[in-house]
């Protein structure tokens, strides 16, 4: 079944690692705003029939959108299902391989409460975060961060970076990041890992400011590249 974490969010997952005693989540969310009927699927991960006929029950889907390209996962089988409108940002428009409806911007508001926040030079070009703007506040990351995973060593209730030698700068992230701090949110959700129930804000923050953290960060970011010298040249370092 989905999971209903506020009154306008849900989510569903698929367990990825288990064979591996690692596992961890890998995450699609639903949200929606019952006064226009608006109900917008975001990464969307395949459904199992109970899930459909929940989705269903509240009214259907009218829109599918993604936090970056490399999250189309059933879109297109969703968007046969429904014939709902596909929305992708700008930046993603060279990027995905499908059909879609229409394009929105940085910093739009979508439907009055749903802000697309482009958070620029940590990882993938064109992706983008949402801000769900309910009486506390929710942030629904896609591959910028990532929540609780054991493959990562992130501890639930945590955030981290899976993979630090594909951010562009760790300089540059630390700093780009800050500009979530603007937002007031309790609550974070991401395309990997378990969310931030609660106190997500000041979770965020710690992780900006503590520098051990990104000392250790540069640690494993060196050791991945002497291991693999072509992700080096990614970054032109």
């Amino acid at each position: 079944m989905l999971t209903k974490l506020t009154p306008q969010l849900f989510t569903w997952v698929e367990v990825h690692g288990a064979s591996r005693n690692q596992a961890y989540n890998w995450n699609s969310f639903l949200v929606q705003d019952e006064s226009n009927s608006i109900r917008a699927l975001i990464d969307p991960l395949s459904l199992t029939a109970s899930q459909v006929q929940q989705i269903d029950e509240l009214g259907g889907p009218t829109h599918l959108m993604l936090t970056c390209a490399y999250h189309e996962r059933s879109l297109t089988e969703f968007k046969r299902r429904w014939d709902c409108r596909v929305l992708v940002h700008e930046n993603q428009v060279d990027e995905v391989e499908f059909t879609f409806d229409a394009t929105f911007a940085d910093r739009d508001m979508l439907w009055d409460f749903l802000e697309v926040v482009r958070v620029r030079n940590v990882r993938h070009r064109e992706e983008v975060c949402f801000y769900l703007k309910n009486h506390k506040g929710a942030l629904i990351i896609g591959d910028l961060l990532s929540g609780g995973r054991r493959d990562s060593g992130i501890p639930d209730g945590k955030v981290g970076f899976n993979a630090p030698e594909y951010l562009v700068d760790l300089d540059t992230a630390r700093l780009s990041l800050r500009m979530l701090l603007h937002f007031e949110f309790d609550l974070m959700c991401f395309g990997h890992g378990s969310p931030v129930v609660r106190g997500a804000k000041e979770v965020l923050r710690h992780f900006i400011e503590y520098a051990a953290t990104w000392e250790d960060l540069a640690q494993r970011r060196e050791e991945e590249f002497r291991l693999n010298p072509e992700l080096r040249k990614l970054h032109r370092t």
